[in-house]
């Protein structure tokens, strides 16, 4: 025999949603080129803007050099007629001919250090990178995968809600996680962003939630299990083995003390 007693009970939404790094993207490259230089090992952690991959750019630094040569002529030329200009040697509309020549042989300089630079592909951010099969001789397409870059310090996870329980979500809103890969483990977070709109098909919200992952054990893909509690209350309890369910029914059998005739 056991005596119920009131008890707190707290009310979960259960969710499914899709591990995401907090940043995650595809390196590519902008143009065709021979692969010269690969910097990075599967799995290793870089720092943003590290290279990771050097293209041939043999020809783009020739075109550089040649742009930096007419740069420093086109600037020789407008210092001596600005210089004779100031002396009432030289008219004010040559010296307006040749500082153009000069500011556009600048822009030429700056247009070659670009495409110079499309040769350097670098980690936009801080990340570990993925599995890749690039190796130097190889040709990368615009647009080719290179590797992957994730950054899993912290894992966001997009999920559905219900219209109807809107009222109970929020942002700023803590929310645990569990992982069927790692039974026993509890990861706790927030709801960082609601989505404006609600889907008209669904009548689901799209909500964000961000989790801390310092021992990067969460990954990318992992289907996690979050709960969002919609409140407590309270209630008189009872153990669910003195508990009988009869069809949608449930009871339990009361002892009452019958005193003595």
């Amino acid at each position: 025999m056991v005596a119920v007693s009131p008890h707190v009970f707290t009310d979960t939404l259960d969710v499914l949603g899709v591990a995401k790094g907090r940043r995650s993207v595809t390196l590519s490259a902008a143009t065709t080129q021979l692969v010269s230089k690969v910097l990075f090992s599967p799995g290793q952690h870089v720092t943003q803007g590290q290279v990771l991959v050097e293209l041939k750019a043999t020809e783009q630094d020739a075109g550089l050099m040649q742009s930096r040569a007419k740069l420093v002529q086109a600037e020789r030329e407008y210092q001596r007629w600005k210089t004779l200009a100031e002396k009432g040697f030289a008219s004010k509309a040559a010296v307006d001919q040749y500082e153009a020549v000069w500011l556009s042989a600048k822009a030429d300089v700056t247009a070659a250090q670009a495409r110079q630079g499309d040769r350097l592909i670098r980690a936009p951010f801080s990340g570990v990178v993925g599995l890749s099969d690039i190796a130097p001789g190889a040709v990368i397409n615009p647009g080719a995968a290179i590797v992957t870059l994730d950054d899993l310090s912290g894992i966001r996870v997009d999920f559905q809600v219900p219209d109807r329980f809107l009222s109970s979500v929020r942002q700023g809103q803590a929310v645990t996680a569990t992982v069927d890969s790692y039974p026993g483990l509890e990861v706790h977070g927030v709801i960082a962003r609601l989505d404006t709109r609600i889907d008209e098909r669904t009548r689901a919200l799209t909500a964000r939630a961000e989790f801390p992952n310092p021992s990067q054990t969460l990954k990318p893909g992992m289907m996690l299990h979050v709960g969002i509690s919609k409140g407590v209350r309270t209630g008189l309890a009872a153990p669910e083995t003195g508990v009988s369910v009869q069809g949608d029914n449930a009871f339990v059998y009361v002892a009452l003390k019958v005193g003595k005739r």
